[in-house]
């Protein structure tokens, strides 16, 4: 047995931390993982006791060759099973020999003269044979013939027989296995004293402590202290394909500097080495071969393969003939990580040739096209960390074992967002922040707002320096100005900065410092973009001498103090306030001569939904503080929301633009004269107030989108407007003065046509459209035309479809009951229409004929499979065709709002989502029950005859109500429109039901109730006079037993009926007893209400997740917000417990148990799920 001792410098150290390492690391992974490692691997995970056991005769060999080598074995740090002193007393010391095996990598079996005659020689080596064919781990047997010949043991003659004489008689039942087992260790190679080291001990002893050592440190790397996610992206890999596979494989391991390659690399090398015959984990490449050369590289990999330091190479060509020949023989793992050239490729893996069938090749590298065009089969993006991996990454920098304080959790939220899951940053900013204040912390988070880390940075900087100079140019323009935008959009840009901006861009995502969204925007992530953001702050300590200019409060400094340079090539301001104003001396772009993107833009004006308002719009625009005599010519893409300049400088003639938008500004006219603008592809005057005209586009031939909407002055279009013959886009929404199109129309490759809105347009003619095939939208509706064209029906890749009337939609309840007469005599209706025959529009997804009076739905909407958008609102039909809807399974939404004679509700198809047959004050009653849909939201405010005529019967049979816990229901109350409507939407009809039951956990319920009433039921056991009530907590108040709540307010309108159409917001609140917000905010839908005459009643029942109730304590307050509307008459409240809900008479019945409703009217509202329902009448 080896003896206790102190080495130096000992490898023995490093090997057991990996293995303990590896070993920790096996118990966190996935169950696809474990069954890789439990396959063949067990070693890998497995904490060997000792390095080497030896089994040896110790009167042959033990105070010369054994003494000499254990020695060897202790200066090299091999740790050895010595029988001598390493044996408690007192033990069984077979017992202890047996375990030291098992727990023993390497098993070494030096036959000696007379080894056969020990019986215990004899049984180390039968159970070092038995752990070699079925140990649970994989142990490495060797053999030594010390002074016998192979031959000797194999056929046990000589001494071997003689011993064996012996063991006949005082052995008998244990030769045969003992044979069997020499049999077995002579047929395995091992080293020959005489032969191999010709009798030289001391060179045996080397041979055999080398290769020992060699196998030890070829295990289990390190991959770094608190590594958090590589467990769930290895599980995405399945690595189990590339286990005993019939082809080599090369897979790549891709992402910005620091995103954890190389860890990802180690985890995979750890997970898989033992499944190879030879392994090899080259690291860091790139800064190998600048420090040392690729030769260096080669002779690692050669050494790593070859187990030898012996290889003497002249030439990278030798090297590789060395390489090819070693790997087209054994199954190999080989993991080549920071590769930045296809140098180190070709000669480090230059082939799926090289390697024999079932080898793995991993590569890491910044450079996805590197490893595209090296043909890898695979190449694996590494993810960032989501939030939750995010935390606990820096927590364990941050914090180590330390508890944190809430305080110190809100800053670290801080930290995640704004490193947004790059593991490197979490690290440096973790340790960084260790043991600091509060305060600190709060003062490094705000400086990091203006100044990165440098550590971050120099790390990131990498990718950028690895760019060439027009690739670095596009970099920075894209960061500066293009993060979000699409991402053809910048190219055409770029391009026309004269870049080769496809080929770039793709470079840029392939070395991960851009991405691509699945819509085709670009993104970036926010550490990137500060590097950019670092690299333009080099440039000058002066903001007006950089090249790049989008940090807000540089840009107002710059065109405030008129600072800008011939340096500025790129200005980007975005305003995230609304309708800020920016102060702008006229002469500050007089000396940006070079710059060539301009943007200042609204973030909200910017947005397609923004509602227009001429207010904000007055409001909205910059002050010019000087004549603007000057912008720059070199000009690619000028962007100017709420621009104050009504006409351009005279001498500013941008003839390579590519985008303009002054969308909201003041201009009236953009050229005098006709201008040659060969290269503009984008026109957005949205909102211009004071455009009458557009400007000449017969020199503008490559227009690709226009956009005009809103440009409610416009009255004429230049007659060249009608030869954009690769215009794709025409938008022209609400351009309310327009009324007719030039005669001469060559719009050939149009494809998007929006003239919603035109009013005063009446006629489209024929050869507007004659040519054109390739229409995908096309909206009319509101204007003036009356027939749908027929270019229409000639359209056959139509996806979108809208015509007809636009009707404002007035709130239902008490406005439409008390609606003055003389507005209904206003209100004109189109003539009627025949819905026309749609079945060419096969690939139709939105179809809307509003307000058309179509008088009957034509069969042919069954056949629009595609259709996922219905709108019919406002028609006369009374009906649809028996089937029609229900054929249509992408349906998703549908409305017939204003259908007035519409009675019975269609059969609806079986993926729709949203429906509103609001104002359908004809409509009786749905068809067939609704409870499967369970994503569905249905509006039916003003339909007051829905559900009158439904029997107790027919609901029944459609839908049975959940168990009333409360038995006062009578048959004569159910017929109740309430009660009919609760019970046909499987609604509980009683607070037991709302609050008990399963439905607690299954889903959400919640119900709104009003109508005109002013008494509050005493179910609500708190109630006051004013708009709070303060609500006692029981001693024993346990969060979890909390079902719910009810609340019930009286409210009495301030004014009287007038113009105003609605109430304003009606909410309430739920507060801890410290004042601390409990739940949510509710609040009520108050503009379906209309204005009430008279005192209104409103009930709102909810069941709520018993975690919203865990900091509640003492008292809980509920608060009902007045507004100019209303004021509060009576409030009521009533908490629901578990013990409120197991009597009968604590439940309350609803409609039965609530003020009887008037005839006034009413509203309804239920949300059981994800399912949403209104109803008023």
């Amino acid at each position: 047995m080896v003896e206790s001792q102190h080495t130096s410098i000992s490898l023995i150290c490093i090997f057991h931390f990996c293995v303990v390492f590896f070993s920790s690391l096996a118990d966190r992974l996935p169950t696809q993982t474990k069954t890789i490692m439990a396959s063949t691997s067990a070693s890998a995970q497995h904490q060997w006791t000792y390095n080497a056991f030896v089994s040896f005769r110790g009167e042959d060999i033990r105070k010369s060759f054994m003494d000499h080598l254990f020695k060897d074995f202790r200066q090299k740090g091999i740790l050895a099973f010595r029988d001598d002193n390493q044996l408690p007393r007192g033990e069984e010391i077979s017992s202890q020999l047996y375990k030291a095996i098992e727990e023993s990598r390497f098993l070494i079996v030096i036959f000696s003269k007379n080894y056969a005659s020990s019986s215990w020689c004899l049984r180390e080596l039968v159970k070092i044979i038995e752990c070699k064919k079925t140990g649970e781990h994989k142990h490495e047997v060797q053999i030594i013939f010390y002074d016998v010949k192979p031959d000797v043991v194999r056929k046990q003659t000589e001494s071997y027989a003689e011993a064996f004489l012996k063991h006949e008689i005082s052995n008998r039942t244990e030769v045969a296995k003992w044979k069997e087992a020499l049999i077995m260790a002579s047929n395995l190679s091992g080293w020959d004293l005489q032969g191999q080291a010709n009798g030289y001990e001391s060179k045996l002893i080397d041979s055999i402590s080398k290769e020992i050592l060699v196998k030890l440190c070829n295990g289990p790397l390190h991959v770094g202290e608190n590594v958090v996610g590589v467990d769930a992206r290895i599980e995405k890999m399945d690595l189990l394909r590339f286990v005993c596979s019939s082809k080599a494989y090369m897979i790549g391991i891709c992402g910005i500097g620091g995103i954890g390659k190389t860890t990802f690399a180690k985890a995979i090398y750890n997970l898989m080495y033992i499944h190879f015959e030879e392994c090899s984990f080259l690291d860091d490449v790139q800064g190998a071969t600048k420090r040392h050369g690729l030769t260096h590289v080669v002779m690692q990999l050669i050494n790593d393969i070859m187990k030898t330091t012996d290889v003497r190479i002249s030439s990278i060509g030798q090297a590789i003939m060395v390489i090819k020949q070693r790997m087209a023989a054994r199954r190999i793992l080989l993991v080549v990580d920071d590769v930045d050239h296809r140098d180190q490729l070709e000669v480090l893996a230059g082939s799926h040739d090289w390697f024999f069938p079932g080898s793995l090749i991993i590569f890491t590298s910044k450079d996805k096209q590197l490893l595209r065009s090296h043909k890898v089969d695979e190449i694996y993006d590494m993810e960032f960390l989501d939030d939750d991996e995010s935390l606990e990454l820096f927590s364990l920098y941050a914090f180590h074992e330390e508890r944190r304080t809430e305080d110190f959790k809100e800053l670290a939220k801080q930290v995640v967002e704004y490193v947004q899951g790059h593991p490197l940053a979490f690290k440096v900013l973790g340790c960084f922040l260790y043991g600091k204040t509060l305060q600190e912390w709060k003062s490094e988070l705000e400086r990091l707002q203006v100044t990165p880390i440098e550590d971050i940075q120099q790390v990131l900087r990498l990718s950028y320096d690895g760019l060439n100079h027009e690739q670095q140019k596009i970099f920075l323009d894209i960061a500066s100005s293009f993060i979000g935008e699409n991402r053809d959009f910048v190219a055409s840009i770029l391009e026309g900065c004269n870049y080769f901006a496809d080929t770039n861009i793709r470079v840029l995502v392939d070395k991960s410092l851009l991405s691509i969204s699945r819509n085709g925007l670009l993104e970036m992530h926010d550490l990137i973009q500060r590097m950019a953001r670092e690299i333009v702050r080099e440039e000058s300590d002066t903001p007006g001498k950089r090249s790049r200019l989008w940090i807000s409060s540089e840009v107002y400094d710059v065109l405030n103090e008129n600072k800008g340079t011939e340096a500025v090539e790129v200005l980007d301001l975005l305003r995230k306030e609304y309708c800020q104003k920016v102060y702008i001396d006229g002469k500050a772009f007089a000396h940006m001569k070079n710059l060539r993107i301009l943007k200042i833009c609204d973030e909200e004006l910017r947005s397609s939904w923004h509602t227009f308002d001429l207010k904000l719009w007055k409001d909205c625009n910059a002050t010019n503080l000087g004549r603007l005599d000057f912008l720059s010519n070199n000009l690619r893409l000028l962007y100017w929301h709420g621009c104050p300049c009504k006409f351009f400088p005279s001498g500013f003639y941008p003839k390579d633009i590519v985008a303009i938008d002054l969308s909201y500004s003041h201009i009236k006219n953009l050229w005098t004269s006709p201008k040659c603008f060969t290269r503009l592809k984008v026109m957005k005057l949205k909102h211009c107030l004071n455009l009458t005209s557009t400007p000449n586009f017969t020199w503008i031939t490559n227009l690709e989108e226009l956009i005009l909407e809103g440009c409610v002055n416009l009255v004429k279009v230049h007659p060249s407007f009608g030869m954009l013959k690769k215009l794709v886009v025409l938008n022209m929404r609400y351009c309310k003065r327009f009324r007719r199109f030039p005669c001469k129309i060559e719009m050939d490759s149009l494809e998007v046509l929006h003239l919603s809105g035109c009013s005063k347009l009446d006629k489209l003619p024929e050869e507007f459209f004659g040519t054109i095939k390739s229409l995908r939208e096309c909206s009319f509706d509101g204007t003036a035309i009356t027939e749908l064209p027929s270019f229409v029906f000639s359209q056959c890749n139509l996806q979108v479809l809208r015509f007809g009337r636009h009707e404002k939609k007035r709130s239902g309840w008490w406005t439409c009951i008390s609606q003055p007469s003389w507005l209904a005599s206003k209100m004109q209706h189109p003539q009627s229409l025949v819905m026309p025959s749609l079945d060419a529009f096969r690939f139709l997804r939105e179809l809307n004929i509003s307000h058309c009076n179509i008088m009957e739905v034509s069969d042919s909407i069954g056949g629009l499979s595609c259709l996922e958008s219905l709108y019919l609102d406002g028609n006369n039909f009374t009906n649809f065709p028996t089937g029609c809807l229900s054929r249509l399974s992408h349906l998703q939404n549908l409305a017939i709002w204003g259908c007035k004679k519409l009675e019975v509700l269609p059969e609806l198809p079986p993926n729709l989502n949203y429906l509103d047959a609001s104002n359908c004050t004809s409509l009786r009653e749905p068809q067939g029950p609704l409870s499967y849909y369970n994503q569905l939201c249905m509006f039916f405010d003003g339909c007051p005859k829905l559900f009158r005529n439904v029997g107790i019967e027919s609901q029944v049979c459609m839908s049975q109500p959940l168990p009333d816990l409360n038995s006062s229901i009578t048959s004569h109350t159910c017929t109740n429109q309430i009660s009919s409507f609760l019970q046909f939407m499987e609604f509980p009809s009683s607070t037991c039901g709302i609050f008990g039951g399963q439905e607690r956990k299954l889903c959400y319920l919640s119900l709104d109730i009003r109508y005109h009433g002013n008494i509050i039921p005493q179910w609500f056991t708190n109630t006051s006079t004013g708009n709070h009530i303060k609500v006692e907590l029981p001693p024993n108040f346990c969060y979890n037993k909390v079902r719910g709540y009810g609340i019930c307010v009286v409210l009495t309108p301030k004014n009287s009926y007038g113009r105003k159409s609605c109430l304003g917001p009606l909410r309430y609140y739920v507060d801890n007893f410290d004042g601390t917000s409990l739940l949510h905010p509710y609040q009520f839908f108050s503009n379906f209400i209309g204005i009430p005459k008279s005192d209104f009643i409103l009930f709102h029942f909810k069941n709520v997740g018993i975690w919203g109730w865990v900091e509640a304590k003492k008292f809980v307050s509920f608060s009902f917000e007045e507004n100019d509307d209303v004021e509060v008459k009576e409030f009521g409240v009533r908490l629901v417990f578990d013990e409120d809900i197991q009597g009968e008479e604590t439940g309350l019945s609803i409609p039965q148990d609530l003020p009887t409703p008037t005839q006034d009217g009413g509203y309804i509202k239920i949300v059981k799920g994800a399912r949403y329902t209104t109803w008023s009448w």
